[in-house]
């Protein structure tokens, strides 16, 4: 599989994102205490969802994982376990992660970051689910019923 110059940018700021914030916290700022069991909480469902996610992926896929969003020409669609609900959960709990460690700094830099954290992987799951459409197609049913990061509520509702 060969990576492209999109997908390379999409690395190089997707690891550039996780460098910032021991550099957020270094430079002089107010700090929001307050909120450092917030951040404690969202690290505890940041690992927890990455665990889930990452089970439910290899009882499918006997593959290693990749952070490229080209998809694995032998992988398969994953739609149980927690990918039941979200389809992204990996980057759920990353953004989680990103807001869980910038709550434990507690500067409006780190914020900032998370705040950059969660538009990149919004963009990223949108390139991505480009090419998820063009190699299943089952991928846009699937798309319609589930949560980008989070479960949908309101469509869980309905079936109830």
């Amino acid at each position: 599989m060969k990576d492209t110059k999109e997908e390379r940018i999409i690395m190089a700021i997707q690891w550039g994102l996780w460098y910032l914030f021991p550099l957020s916290a270094f430079v002089e700022q107010t700090r929001y205490t307050f909120l450092r069991s917030i951040g404690y909480l969202l690290l505890t469902f940041a690992f927890t969802l990455f665990i889930m996610a990452n089970k439910a992926h290899g009882s499918v896929n006997k593959l290693k994982l990749s952070a490229y969003p080209m998809p694995n020409s032998s992988a398969k669609l994953v739609t149980s376990g927690v990918y039941a609900y979200i389809r992204h959960p990996i980057y759920s709990s990353f953004i989680q992660m990103s807001f869980g460690i910038a709550f434990l700094i507690g500067t409006s830099g780190s914020i900032g970051v998370a705040v950059i954290s969660l538009a990149f992987y919004y963009f990223k799951s949108r390139y991505e689910e480009k090419l998820l459409i063009l190699k299943y197609p089952d991928y846009n049913p699937y798309k319609e019923r589930t949560g980008r990061f989070m479960p949908e509520i309101f469509k869980f509702y309905k079936h109830i």
